[in-house]
Formats: C-alpha cells, sequence, structure tokens
C-alpha cells in the first residue's frame, strides 16, 4: 500500500514537471524578440551664429523620431539619438563626430550648414556612415558617390526667384550685394547664381562688400559703404543674424530701401532680431506656410505643442530628412548598408513634396518666395 502509493507520486510529479517544462517552452517559442536599438546622431548648431537654424532642424529631427517610435510595433527597433553641437567650428564638428562614431552611431542626421558638411564629410566617407544633411545647399558637394544625401536643392532655386522679383516687380535695375564668408560654400555660389541670371537681362550689381563675421564687426560701417553710391536696392547674403543687424542700419541711412536676403535669412530669427527694419525684405523658404494638407497641419500643430515654438523651413527640412533616413532603416534588407537602401528606394514621401534622390545622394526642392509684412513672412505672388 505504501509502495503503491509512492510510485503513484512520482508519476504524478514527473507529469507535473512535463507540463510546466511544455508550457516553458512553449513560452519561449512565442516569446518577441527583445527590441533592437537603433543609434542615429544629431549634429546641428546648438550653441553658435547659426543655433536658430540649428535648433530648429533639431527639434524636426527629433519630432520625426518621437513620432516613429510612439507608433511602432512593440518588437520593432526603437531609435535613440545622440545629440552633438557642431556651434558652427570646423574643430568642434570634427571632434563631435568622432563621439558619434564611438557611440556606434548608424547614421547622422545634419549638419545645417553648408561650411559643417563640407568639413566633417571627409571623415564620414571613411566610415559606412550615412550623412543625412540638413539645409546643405553648397553645389560644391553635388555629384559625388560618397556617404553624403540631401533632401534639398542646391541649384538655388531662391537665388533667381528673387532676382526676377527685384527687376520685374520692383522695377530694381542697380544693386549692391553685402556677403559674410564664415559659410562661403553657400553664399559664394549664390551670388554667382544670382549676378548670373540677374545680369543676363541687362541689369547690374554695383558694388560687391564681403565680411566675415566676428565680434568686432561693424555693422553700420558695412552699411554706409553699401549706400555709398546710391544703389536702388541692397542683397544680403548671409544668415538670419548678420542680415537683422544690417537691415537695421541700413534702414537707419534709407528708410525705403528695397532689400533681398538669401533662404538662409527668412527664419522666424529675421523677424525676432530686424524688427521694423525688416519689413518688406523679400527672401525665399523651402516649405508652402499655407499648406493646408492634413499631413502638414498635423505636423505644425505636433511641432508647436512639443517645441512651444513656430515651424520654419529648418524645421520642415530637419523632419523630412528625418523620416527618409528612418524608412531607409525600416526597409533596409539584410547585408544592405544605410547607403544602398537609400539608393535602391530612390524616391521618398516629403512633408509636401515627393524627394527623388540621384546617384549622388541629390534631391531637388522647391523655393518660395516670401515678403516680410507686419512681422509675418507671406507669399510674395
Amino acid at each position: 500500500m505504501a509502495y503503491s502509493s509512492f510510485e503513484q507520486l512520482k508519476r504524478a510529479t514527473r507529469s507535473l514537471i512535463a507540463s510546466l517544462l511544455a508550457i516553458l517552452a512553449l513560452g519561449c517559442e512565442q516569446a518577441p524578440e527583445p527590441a533592437k536599438v537603433l543609434h542615429i546622431g544629431v549634429l546641428v548648431d546648438a550653441s553658435g551664429p547659426t543655433s536658430s537654424q540649428g535648433v530648429a532642424g533639431r527639434n524636426g529631427m527629433q519630432l520625426a523620431v518621437e513620432q516613429a517610435n510612439a507608433s511602432a510595433a512593440a518588437n520593432a527597433a526603437k531609435v535613440e539619438l545622440h545629440f552633438q553641437d557642431d556651434a558652427f567650428n570646423a574643430d568642434t564638428a570634427k571632434h563631435a563626430v568622432q563621439q558619434l562614431l564611438n557611440d556606434q552611431v548608424v547614421a547622422i542626421l545634419g549638419p545645417m550648414t553648408s561650411m559643417i558638411a563640407v568639413q566633417v564629410l571627409p571623415q564620414i566617407n571613411q566610415t559606412n556612415v550615412v550623412l543625412m544633411g540638413g539645409s546643405v545647399l553648397t553645389p560644391l558637394l553635388a555629384g559625388r558617390d560618397d556617404q553624403f544625401f540631401r533632401t534639398v536643392s542646391h541649384h538655388n532655386p531662391d537665388a533667381q526667384q528673387i532676382a526676377d522679383y527685384l527687376q520685374q516687380r520692383l522695377g530694381v535695375q542697380h544693386v549692391n550685394v553685402i556677403i559674410e564668408l564664415s559659410n562661403s560654400q553657400f553664399t559664394q555660389p549664390w551670388l554667382n547664381d544670382f549676378a548670373n541670371h540677374y545680369r543676363a537681362t541687362g541689369a547690374s550689381i554695383e558694388q560687391n562688400l564681403s565680411f566675415t563675421r566676428n565680434a568686432q564687426t561693424n555693422y553700420a560701417s558695412l552699411a554706409k559703404q553699401a549706400l555709398l553710391n546710391q544703389p536702388q536696392a541692397v542683397v544680403l547674403i548671409c544668415g538670419a543674424l548678420d542680415a537683422a543687424m544690417l537691415a537695421t542700419q541700413l534702414r537707419k541711412l534709407r528708410p525705403e530701401l528695397p532689400l533681398a536676403a538669401s533662404s538662409g535669412a527668412a527664419v522666424d530669427a529675421l523677424l525676432e532680431m530686424g524688427g521694423r527694419a525688416v519689413e518688406g525684405l523679400v527672401s525665399a523658404q523651402g516649405y508652402k506656410a499655407d499648406d493646408q494638407s492634413p499631413a502638414f497641419l498635423a505636423f505644425r500643430s505636433a511641432y508647436e505643442a512639443r517645441f512651444k515654438a513656430p515651424i520654419d523651413s529648418a524645421a520642415v527640412i530637419g523632419f523630412n530628412a528625418a523620416n527618409v533616413l528612418l524608412q531607409a532603416l525600416r526597409e533596409r534588407q539584410p547585408q544592405e548598408s544605410v547607403k544602398q537602401a537609400l539608393l535602391r528606394l530612390r524616391t521618398f514621401q516629403g512633408l509636401q513634396q515627393t524627394i527623388s534622390f540621384d546617384d549622388s545622394g541629390d534631391a531637388d526642392g522647391p523655393a518660395f518666395l516670401k515678403v516680410i509684412q507686419q512681422g509675418r513672412f507671406v507669399n510674395a505672388n
């Protein structure tokens, strides 16, 4: 009797252990794989003279990643951003890139300026890491088989539009130019494109003043020099800070002077710093601000709620660049590099237009002509 009870107990124990093992095995088969983390770098100017552009671009990138992470499946890869400040300084930027490479990022979003992109690209090209540029408009990086991609045009469409506006809408036949050279990789090609189109119809650039911004820059002196020969208008090829300072000094001397500025200046910081001095200034932005499409309205609402700031071109460009990169990462095939995925997919849907890369990773994009009226950018047409 005792022996029989013992055997029954052994059989019951074996059955219980077998059942537990089966349950454990089934659970192991059905348990999702731990989510992989994708590390992406962000390189922008967050503290230097182009920080208004850099911070807005960074915010657009961050919003795209936050939305992607929020909508991803439970077992999908999550994206972790690693932020670095290039401070619009070549040495700082190179050190920042090395920090991101040490973090083993699969790609880097940014920078937002041509000068920094030109400086760090040789360093990037020694790796398999893609550099997805923001508002990098220089043509000096076009047509290359390298690790650099961008979602914006390097053909400076705003240069032609501003030249046409000055001549055809305002009747301006003689202008002076003030060009800032710290970002000459963008400003000098922009001047060339503007000058070629403006002069092709018989108009002329009477004087070309150049300067490199520093703590001792005398904006009042530059303005006086630019007005010595009584130009019909002055074109400012520089960032928002310099454009605001120059416009203030120019308008002190000639309050009704027509002003124009390259697209790099057309951000909200220009309105804030320039005030009444920039009223009537014509420039261009890379997005359609009055777009009523659901996607754009949702982006505007989400951005302004998240960052307590209005959108601008840099924010839109950053958002587009991040979403293009995220799609390539999601759809990358086994053993395929990020660069190969971008070139295979080739065409992506941006916030307001299709983004298509050529074999060199370059794309085209529109420019929308703007005039500042009552402290706002409004359509010039």
